[in-house]
């Protein structure tokens, strides 16, 4: 058994095996450890299955919407099949990767693995020898320590439900939140949401994060922002919590969703003398690099995104850099991220807020999903893009979209802001009609002689 490789990743999940398959592709001998489901956190308890379920909830909501494309008839659902697919899915997925690295001859490390030294790793026992280390352990999530009882639920174990709660509440109105606030109720369980700052997507622009807020209240859900969650007990079926106002919530279930923290202190980092910053993440340069010669990091554990594809992009550009190839540069003012709400939310770098905070002089404008032809005929009215670009040149900088398939569409707009793209030009290039892209035309129009639709 090979334990001498040119690069050792410890984790297998997308800032993992993502950098591990390309370092093969370069002719490296390459290993991945990972004591749990390869796929890591976003695979087998994060973006697939949540996605699966909203897939699940997004035809049955349509569905009860038939009447409106002059459908006739009625849908039901049954949960524990809904949860047996996503199962399936994120089996398939995960059976797909150990295939692929095994074709790549990478090698899977099965056990807990400890850092050792800047080229040694042990895993159980076994001592392994490495030219390169990229560490990519990933996150967990933060539960208060009040909080932390008997009964609460994280994502993890609301995941692995095959039944609904009659009612749930959410501690926590960020993404995470969000998303299974819309997911549930879309399902019939009467959610409550509680998010301790003024208002739910923190970091979000206000005016993106109003449309997702109505949406959510048009489907029952309850929500209470600017007052924490103060005290919480939960019986047999029951869950209580107290906000800071003396306001006292009751539910079936409690899911407690409010962010996740790195993964940094139960594999021997700091004994082997890695820098880690007062908030538990590892401290990176540019490249990627920690203080130990040859060590990389990579992903949630890095601190800078918790999204599996900035991990992936962190963890491709680390073995770019260690082993010679092509520079890869990631470029924070131009990361994507999607959340996958009753309507969807899609950003690429900062928002008009963060911009008008950093002092940059910007102009907006906006195209509304109510005037695009498409849209109409989709009933899927609610939402818009908006294009942000400096004033002094009109070179676009942000684009935030909300509404119907806003994952898919930020494509465009990831483009446009990695280019340094003119909304000016955007304008003038000829979209396809009748479609959503039109959005945007129609909002980089309106950055010059104005929108013709609106």
């Amino acid at each position: 058994m090979n334990s001498k490789f040119d690069l050792v990743v410890l984790g297998g999940g997308p800032a993992g095996y993502v950098p591990a398959i390309r370092a093969a592709q370069l002719g490296k001998k390459v290993a991945v450890i990972e004591k749990d489901s390869m796929g890591g956190v976003c695979l087998n308890r994060g973006c697939i299955p949540t996605k699966t379920l909203v897939a699940s909830a997004s035809l049955y909501k349509h569905a009860t919407m038939a009447k409106k494309f002059g459908l006739q008839g009625s849908l039901d659902f049954d949960y524990s099949l809904i949860a047996k697919r996503k199962d399936m899915v994120v089996t398939r997925l995960r059976k797909g990767i150990e295939a692929h690295l095994k074709q790549m001859d990478i090698e899977i490390i099965r056990g807990h693995g400890n850092l050792k030294s800047a080229d040694l790793l042990d895993v159980e026992g076994r001592e392994i020898h490495a030219g390169n280390i990229l560490l990519s352990p990933g996150s967990v999530p933060v539960v208060p320590g009040f909080m932390n009882q008997p009964g609460v639920l994280t994502s993890k174990e609301l995941l692995e439900m095959n039944t609904l709660p009659e009612s749930l509440i959410i501690i926590g109105g960020g993404v995470i939140g969000c998303e299974f606030a819309s997911i549930l109720a879309s399902f019939g369980v009467k959610v409550t949401i509680v998010e301790m700052l003024p208002k739910i997507l923190p970091g979000v622009d206000a005016d993106v994060a109003a449309v997702v807020h109505k949406a959510l209240k048009k489907a029952k859900v309850k929500i209470h922002t600017g007052e924490p969650a103060e005290k919480i007990q939960i019986n047999e079926n029951e869950a209580t919590v107290t906000l800071g106002d003396g306001t006292v919530l009751t539910s079936n279930k409690l899911l407690v969703a409010i962010g996740r923290k790195s993964r940094t202190t139960d594999s021997g980092f700091e004994t082997a003398g890695l820098k880690i910053d007062d908030r538990g993440n590892i401290v990176t340069d540019l490249n990627n690099q920690t203080n130990l010669s040859g060590v990389y990091a990579a992903g949630d554990a890095t601190g800078k995104w918790q999204l599996a594809h900035a991990g992936s992009a962190q963890g491709i550009a680390a073995v770019h850099h260690m082993f010679g190839a092509a520079h890869r540069k990631i470029n924070a003012d131009a990361m994507s991220g999607c959340i996958f709400t009753f309507p969807e939310v899609a950003m690429v770098g900062p928002g008009e807020d963060e911009w008008k905070e950093r002092g940059v002089k910007v102009k907006t404008s906006t195209s509304r999903y109510m005037a695009n032809g498409k849209a109409m005929g989709m009933n899927e009215t609610e939402g818009f893009v908006k294009i942000i670009c400096k004033e002094e040149n009109d070179v676009i900088i942000g684009v935030q979209v909300v509404g119907a398939d806003a994952s898919s569409l930020i494509g465009w707009a990831v483009m446009a802001v990695n280019a340094g793209l003119k909304a000016t030009d955007a304008a003038s290039y000829i979209h396809p009609h009748p479609t959503l892209s039109e959005l945007f035309m129609e909002a980089s129009e309106g950055i010059g002689y104005g929108s013709i639709h609106g």
